[in-house]
């Protein structure tokens, strides 16, 4: 079987066929592995406008404990004055969905059949990094043993409260472990927004139980579809 040689002259007649009067515009060659200059991909700014929002608000506020590995503090109440960043609630968490708030009104009807009810301290922290969030501390109930996890808890507030950084380790209760960071070297960054308002972002209209004809009632005694 004899060998095909390429014609090296195919190449140039290509370009100088594309480049004609042919009416097909000319093709500029692509070179791979060419490098790119990371700054010209810039983007125009005529079109800024169709990625930034001028209306920005501040992030989504969550009912969560501080993530783990990360150093968070709290602020301290006046033990004289009522609470600014910190108040208790009924909270009605059904397993696996989103949490609701509960008029105490409303809980105190229906915690005597509902165990899913209970009063939970609310206190607002902040992260290291500048994350702000609502950090639900179950509290131990009057009668009954205490809970290990509900009392380590409250004393990482107690120390998180008092000027320091502090993390949370899960060993069987919640152990803390405080950075060498101080507060004056390294001061917290809580924003501008009320506690009221990040109460507020954190429960919506949707997740707040205002009767006793909320459809939730209905799933917890009869189970629901989805």
């Amino acid at each position: 079987m004899g060998l095909i040689m390429a014609d090296p002259n195919l190449e140039e007649t290509t370009i100088k066929a594309s480049s004609g009067n042919s009416g097909v515009p000319p093709i500029t060659p692509i070179n791979v592995g060419e490098p790119i200059d990371a700054a010209s991909l810039a983007i125009d700014q005529k079109h800024l406008e169709d990625f930034l929002q001028t209306d920005m608000k501040p992030g989504v506020v969550e009912y969560k404990r501080p993530p783990k590995a990360t150093f968070f503090t709290v602020r301290k109440e006046d033990p004289k004055g009522p609470m600014k960043d910190r108040a208790i609630y009924f909270v009605l968490e059904p397993e696996g969905r989103d949490p609701y708030l509960v008029p105490p009104a409303i809980a105190e009807k229906k915690k005597e059949e509902e165990d899913t009810i209970r009063p939970v301290l609310l206190v607002r922290f902040v992260t290291m990094a500048g994350e702000e969030g609502l950090w639900p501390l179950k509290l131990n109930q009057q009668e009954g043993k205490s809970n290990r996890w509900n009392t380590s808890a409250m004393n990482a507030l107690h120390v998180a409260e008092n000027g320091a950084w502090v993390r949370l380790i899960s060993k069987g209760e919640y152990r803390i472990q405080v950075s060498q960071k101080t507060i004056t070297d390294t001061p917290p960054r809580f924003s501008e927004r009320t506690f009221s308002e990040l109460v507020n972002a954190a429960f919506p209209p949707d997740r707040v139980i205002n009767s006793l004809d909320h459809p939730i009632w209905d799933e917890l005694a009869n189970g629901r579809i989805k």
